[in-house]
């Protein structure tokens, strides 16, 4: 049985929406829930603490997935598959299809990840293949266990944004592959929100770039794992963080006269 871990926050119908398509997979899962309603550890030690549970299971993989993302019946299979025939691959994302486009488009993996992460997209239709990725969106992600059991847990320091790209360059730093599965598929409704005030959350995501910026984009590894990483001098890189950390003085000046 596949543990699938969902960080839960506030929409009710998203989570009992997202469990209906889970309890329709054509192999068994088994749904770990993190209520951040109640203890709101964010998004990333939601998932370790989900992945900390599932460590001693007899399991193969695990699975992430955003409250507000409906996986396809065979999607959970489709990747199982995947990840049995081709045992080099850490990391699977599906087919993420936008339910508010109005073209219907699908983000289909990662391209930039800083300051904000990037999204190569389009058409459903012309992504329906496997294709190895820079890094995979973490909207839904499958984990192989012994990869998880060899580089570790997500970075607890990324609270909120960026930890899918960075566990993604952590994993391929150490020889693992990430790739989009074109045979899984899931609706994305998005919208979810986690935030307990706008102010809060920006000073997070602040937070969470400047720390991925001082991690990967002061050394040379960044430069070689990234599309982007060639513009990424290291005078480019002080400039960027500078302008990050006059952003976040201010908001954290705002919050402070609130």
């Amino acid at each position: 049985m596949i543990p699938v871990i969902i960080p839960f926050y506030r929409r009710q119908d998203q989570l009992d929406r997202c469990l209906r398509h889970l309890q329709q997979q054509t192999i068994p899962v088994d749904p770990y829930i993190h209520d951040n309603n109640q203890e709101n550890l964010y998004f990333t030690r939601a998932i370790n603490a989900g992945i900390q549970a599932h460590l001693q299971c007899d399991c193969d993989y695990m699975i992430f997935l955003n409250q507000d993302m409906y996986l396809e019946p065979d999607t959970v299979e489709a990747m199982v598959n995947f990840m049995d025939s081709h045992p080099e691959c850490g990391i699977g994302m599906p087919l993420e299809i936008l339910m508010n486009h109005p073209e219907g488009h699908a983000l289909v993996g990662g391209q930039g990840c800083f300051p904000v992460g990037s999204h190569i997209s389009g058409s459903p239709q012309g992504y329906a293949h496997d294709e190895p990725l820079l890094w995979a969106n973490g909207c839904c992600q499958i984990l192989r266990k012994t990869m998880i059991q060899e580089i570790g847990l997500l970075d607890k320091h990324l609270r909120l944004i960026h930890s899918d790209s960075d566990y993604c360059l952590r994993a391929r730093a150490q020889g693992w592959q990430v790739w989009r599965i074109g045979a899984a598929r899931g609706q994305h409704e998005q919208g979810v929100s986690v935030r307990s005030s706008d102010l809060e959350l920006e000073l997070i995501k602040a937070d969470d770039t400047l720390y991925f910026a001082k991690k990967w984009l002061t050394g040379d590894l960044y430069r070689e794992l990234a599309c982007d990483g060639g513009k990424w001098t290291i005078q480019a890189v002080r400039d960027t963080v500078q302008q990050f950390t006059q952003g976040r003085h201010a908001i954290a000046e705002m919050m402070a006269k609130e």
